[in-house]
C-alpha cells in the first residue's frame, strides 16, 4: 500500500476529511466535529528519508507491543509530543502488508470516532 492508496481508504471512512495543516508534504486525515472544534486526527501520511510513512493511534499497551514485534517497520510516533507519543506510532508504509496497513487505520479511526460527541456522531451518520 502506497500513501495515496492508505489515505484513500481512511477518507472513505464516516466523517473523514484530508487536511494539510503541517504543509503540503504532510497529508492528515480527520474525522468532522463541531464547528468550534477541529476535528480529530487519525492518520497521518509523509514522506520521511525516501520513504512513505503513515502515523497512527492505538492504545498504549498496544502501541509497545506493535513497536517490539514490528521493530523494523513501526516506530515511536515522528512529530508527536511527549504525551501523544505513548499512544501514536509510524509504520513505514513498504514494510508492512496492505491489511496490516488497513488494520492500524482502522484502530486509530474507532479511537478517534470515540472522542466525538453523541451529536457529532449523528451529524455524520
Amino acid at each position: 500500500m502506497n500513501s495515496k492508496e492508505i489515505i484513500g481508504y481512511c477518507l472513505g471512512k464516516k466523517g473523514a476529511y484530508l487536511d494539510f495543516p503541517f504543509g503540503e508534504g504532510y497529508a492528515v486525515v480527520k474525522i468532522k466535529t463541531s464547528p468550534d472544534r477541529n476535528g480529530y486526527i487519525f492518520a497521518e501520511v509523509f514522506e520521511k528519508d525516501g520513504e512513505e510513512q503513515f502515523t497512527f493511534s492505538t492504545s498504549a499497551d498496544d502501541a509497545v507491543f506493535l513497536r517490539e514485534s514490528l521493530d523494523e517497520a513501526v516506530v515511536r510516533g515522528w512529530h508527536c509530543p511527549p504525551v501523544q507519543a505513548r499512544y501514536k506510532s509510524t509504520a513505514v508504509l513498504s514494510r508492512i502488508d496492505d491489511d496490516l496497513a488497513r488494520q492500524f487505520a482502522d484502530v486509530s479511526y474507532l479511537k478517534a470516532y470515540s472522542k466525538l460527541t453523541k451529536k457529532e456522531k449523528e451529524s455524520i451518520g
